[in-house]
């Protein structure tokens, strides 16, 4: 079923034309993604759908009350709420229910007629409707997998970091549940941890999302249905990333064929008319053929873009040695981030160093660089290398400066001549160069600052998010540009796709430091393994407390068994026999009572035998 069209939808900004002649449909239940290179008016598209601003042309429907919720943090409604106080406000229609059931719970023990009974049973059905049972259990479900604890709920929002307040607008959207999801780069600066967890509740979200995202790994795991903005017009492609990826070259092929083909007919043609056309005898065969080639419908020549990004990190012959010592490094600022760390790094492997927001990566790196002095420890540097640096704040440049002042202040021995040939390496061609760094997006400030590397000429790379704000097209570039680099390489990274491609190595931070040989795949399978051996360590450890964990189980199997019993009571209570007939009704309302007064003396025992 259809929720949402957008509808024959052009959009220019002045004399640029953005979107031509757009149309897509919305269905029940489907997960797409929009993708496409960065301009190319994906968020102007998200505005148009969002009513934000207008359409030149063409215009969205939506079918019935379908409702449509975008991820901002104008769903926080007060930032002086605490964080319970803001996300309690979802569910004011559930809560104002609940009260409801609980004045005419009371209402029902002293007047047990009909009439009370009815309206009991029809409130609590519209408190089940609204899943009025669990609304505290998805409370807590969400805040914990955005990485939020218990002590944060009496927390005021603004005192929240913005990377905060915005996992708390998405915790909140998902609560809300709208029939429609609109998502603009959701993974941005999210840990891994959570991406996974929130690609697994998308994918078995009830309702339709429609995300804006470059993460292909993202894409893969969610989606079924793929829109592509390319030279203003919009493809279908039916599937997940690498079914894109097969079906674009195969489409392209296909309309290239097609197209030689027309050409070929066409040139057949016409070299029968420029023959012929001036000869008597064969002027009007010639004419036939002049008509036949006005009415076919030209083909247009199918094109791929390629972004004509030209990088090439050259270094000097990789080394076996080890480059980079760890020995026993404890870091951190007044207190300690990570104790015990204990890492060597030879000179042509690229590590990968994952981990949760705020367990001391980017401290890490900054120790390893000498910028924060180790509490404890060393880090040893064998190999005397010249070190470039990416660092994901893209802070080092003068606001005021263009592109080219920025490149010729740092290489002032070249001429204006290779700078600009230099910033074309990076898409930065004719006025371009011109641009001040103040109007750069994010996407093109990344690819000045690893223009700049590359011309350090670098032995040891050192990367904090190198592919955030990238597109898709040039993040391919980027993977080859780094996966081809045979020098050693250190980086931080959220990406998946990007540390699979690249890294030989990988590091874990979470409480403690951990080393993996391999790729993001194999690190994957390595971690299944150990929690599948972790699982069997416990299982061969509770053997030695046999009698409470067989009485646990006991306790567990009395509740399950009790709490059946619980709803099958409860539902007899509106049974007509049973409530028509007071005495009945009472013995059947104390069997519910004891049943419950036995459940909780249950999880007393259970709290007990937890502790010990």
């Amino acid at each position: 079923m259809s929720l949402l069209r957008v509808n024959n939808v052009t959009k220019s900004f002045g004399s640029e034309l953005i979107l031509d002649n757009i149309s897509l449909d919305i269905n029940q239940n489907e997960k797409i993604a929009l993708i496409g290179k960065n301009g190319t008016g994906k968020t102007t598209l998200f505005k148009i759908i969002l009513r934000e601003i207008e359409s030149d042309k063409g215009g969205v429907f939506l079918y019935g009350k379908t409702k449509i919720g975008y991820l901002s943090q104008k769903i926080i409604e007060n930032e002086e709420h605490t964080l319970y106080e803001e996300v309690i406000k979802v569910f004011a229609d559930t809560i104002r229910k609940e009260k409801e059931l609980q004045i005419q719970a009371k209402t029902l023990e002293e007047d047990h007629s009909e009439k009370q009974l009815i309206k009991y049973s029809r409130l609590e059905d519209e408190f089940n409707r609204l899943n009025g049972y669990d609304y505290h259990i998805k409370i807590d479900t969400l805040l914990t997998s955005f990485g939020f604890h218990k002590s944060d709920y009496n927390r005021v929002i603004n005192s929240f970091s913005g990377g905060e307040k915005t996992r708390i607008a998405f915790a909140k959207l998902l609560m809300i549940e709208p029939e429609i999801l609109l998502l603009d780069e959701p993974t941005n600066h999210m840990d891994i941890e959570i991406i996974e967890w929130l690609e697994d509740y998308l994918k078995n979200y009830r309702n339709s999302v429609f995300i804006i995202t470059h993460d292909k790994y993202f894409i893969n795991k969610v989606v079924n249905k793929i829109y592509e903005i390319e030279q203003k017009q919009l493809e279908l492609y039916h599937g997940n990333y690498d079914y894109y990826e097969e079906e674009k070259a195969n489409r392209y092929e296909q309309r290239l064929k097609q197209f030689n083909k027309q050409q070929k007919e066409i040139a057949h043609l016409q070299s029968f008319v420029d023959r012929f056309r001036y000869k008597a005898k064969k002027a009007r065969s010639a004419q036939d053929r002049i008509k036949k080639i006005d009415r076919i419908e030209k083909l247009e020549e199918p094109k791929i873009y390629n972004p004509h990004v030209n990088l090439n990190f050259s270094t000097k012959r990789p080394t076996n040695i080890n480059i980079i010592e760890l020995n026993d490094l404890t870091i951190g600022y007044e207190n300690a981030l990570i104790s015990d760390i204990d890492f060597k790094m030879r000179g042509f492997e690229k590590t990968g160093i994952i981990g949760a927001n705020g367990t001391g990566k980017t401290t890490l790196v900054k120790t390893i660089l000498g910028e924060i002095e180790p509490i404890s420890g060393e880090v040893i540097f064998n190999k005397k290398l010249k070190i470039g640096y990416f660092d994901q704040n893209l802070e080092n440049f003068d606001q005021n400066k263009s592109l080219l002042a920025t490149v010729h202040d740092r290489y002032p021995n070249k001429t204006l001549t290779e700078v600009r040939n230099d910033l074309a390496r990076v898409m930065f061609t004719g006025d371009d160069a011109y641009k001040e760094i103040s109007i750069l997006s994010g996407g093109e400030l990344v690819k000045l600052q690893i223009l700049l590397l590359m011309l350090e000429k670098p032995e040891l790379l050192i990367l904090d998010e190198p592919t955030n704000h990238l597109d898709i097209d040039t993040k391919n570039i980027i993977e080859d540009v780094f996966e081809e680099f045979n020098g050693p390489i250190l980086f931080i990274s959220h990406d998946r796709y990007f540390i699979n491609k690249v890294a030989t190595k990988i590091i874990k931070i979470t409480d403690k430091f951990e080393m993996f040989d391999g790729n993001y795949s194999e690190f994957i399978k390595k971690s299944e393994k150990s929690k599948i051996k972790s699982i069997k360590k416990k299982a061969t450890n509770r053997k030695s407390n046999l009698s409470n964990e067989k009485r646990l189980n006991q306790l567990e199997t009395e509740i399950f068994e009790l709490e059946n019993q619980l709803k099958l009571c409860k539902q007899e209570l509106f049974k007509e026999e049973i409530y028509n007939d007071y005495e009945k009704y009472q013995q059947k309302n104390n069997e519910v009572k004891r049943i419950e007064q036995d459940i909780e003396s249950i999880y007393l025992e259970l709290s007990d035998l937890l502790k010990k």
